[in-house]
């Protein structure tokens, strides 16, 4: 029996959803909006389809409010480059171990659209005209 047949039938009902959406995935706060439940048990099936490696959820901002963006497995490895064979992403983090964020006190309540916005952060600014420089990048 595949992963998909021991699915009920509203954690099949937003699986198909999911795939339905592709590479462009879909908000958790639209899914419950569109299936007709609470935010709760959205979560709950999120948290079943992932568990069987359907899908994975990435943080999001929709309409200036946090969700988390859903994306079926097969989409996601494209989309956020994933290993094939694993769900790990493979880079070099040494380059970003300085990078402003990781000191900042408002980190956890930065992002785009936010009163903390990373797109107008000029320290985060500074950071990233100084590592072109030394990468040497022009535009």
């Amino acid at each position: 029996m595949s992963m998909v047949e021991e699915l009920s039938d509203m954690e099949r009902k937003a699986y198909e959803l999911i795939l339905q959406r592709g590479k462009k995935g879909i908000f958790q706060n639209e899914l419950w909006k569109i299936l007709g439940i609470n935010s709760r048990e959205a979560s709950r099936i999120v948290n079943k389809l992932m568990k069987k490696g359907l899908i994975v959820r990435q943080p999001a901002v929709n309409r200036g409010r946090k969700t988390y963006l859903l994306l079926p497995i097969s989409e996601a490895r494209q989309v956020i480059k994933l290993a094939p064979e694993k769900l790990e992403a493979r880079i070099d983090i040494t380059r970003f171990l300085d990078i402003p964020c990781v000191k900042c006190p408002h980190i956890d309540r930065c992002y785009i659209g936010g009163f903390y916005d990373p797109i107008k952060c000029t320290k985060l600014d500074e950071w990233i005209k100084k590592n072109i420089e030394r990468e040497g990048i022009s535009f």
